[in-house]
């Protein structure tokens, strides 16, 4: 086989543990965000009624997706933002609709500021790179790339991402093949020079081995059996920390 030249990987479950939100981060930017909705809406209800149908809202989304693995679009945040807030009787102009999701979305990356550092990460990560492997990000969420980005910086991953594909951006989610396609053609290398890595059989395993990536099942954060898909993954990892010694044996067989 092709020699690995990059190596891909799922955010949440795999990169950091995709904990639920730090309540004090919640409070604060629903509140930032709720000052820019009144941009255009004069009387917007309550931050804890706009916490609740929104982070409920995407909860049910989140819960969808699971449950119906052949639905593999993804609209943007926006919309599902606008439905959370029709719930509430609260139609928002768009510049205040766009202004209000991009501060509740801010709750993440406060969120993954108070979390303490994990060991080991950031330094496979630079291990990784020290072997000459290019590194990025291909994720299915609610937030931009850009934001993940952020969150992987407050994480001391960011400096050793190359970059990220978010399924909100792209309109399409993982297993989809797009979105492997979009970060295997943004960092020019071939699907077969391409390690995958994440926490979930059908996105991270089937998905990427379809095109022809080795995977990689990680269950640092989740325990998902190898054995749950019709494909098997090239190697299963208890800690990020294990891949770069398997990456190197790769590169040297």
């Amino acid at each position: 086989m092709i020699r690995p030249r990059a190596v891909l990987f799922d955010i949440g479950g795999t990169l950091w543990s995709s904990p639920p939100e730090d309540p004090g981060a919640l409070a604060y930017c629903y509140g930032r965000a709720r000052e820019a909705l009144q941009q255009g809406v004069a009387d917007p209800p309550g931050v804890d009624a706009l916490m609740a149908a929104v982070e409920g809202y995407f909860g049910e989304w989140e819960d969808t997706w699971k449950q119906a693995a052949a639905h593999l679009t993804q609209r943007p945040t926006t919309a599902f933002v606008a439905e959370a807030l029709a719930r509430l009787g609260v139609e928002a102009p768009e510049q205040a609709l766009a202004a209000f999701t991009d501060e509740l979305l801010e709750t993440s990356v406060f969120t993954a500021k108070a979390l303490a550092p994990e060991p080991g990460m950031p330094a496979a990560l630079a291990q990784l790179k020290s072997l000459g492997l290019r590194l990025g990000c291909v994720s299915n969420a609610f937030m931009s790339a850009a934001t993940l980005m952020r969150i992987m910086d407050e994480r001391g991953l960011g400096l050793h991402l190359e970059l990220t594909i978010s399924s909100c951006e792209l309109g399409y989610r993982k297993p989809h093949a797009q979105m492997y396609r979009a970060a295997l053609e943004a960092m020019g290398v071939e699907a077969e020079a391409t390690i995958f890595v994440g926490d979930r059989v059908d996105a991270d395993v089937e998905g990427p081995a379809r095109l022809g990536m080795r995977t990689v099942l990680t269950h640092q954060y989740r325990q998902e059996s190898p054995l749950n898909g019709a494909t098997r993954p090239d190697h299963v990892i208890n800690h990020l920390s294990e891949l770069p010694a398997y990456a190197a044996r790769l590169l040297h067989d």
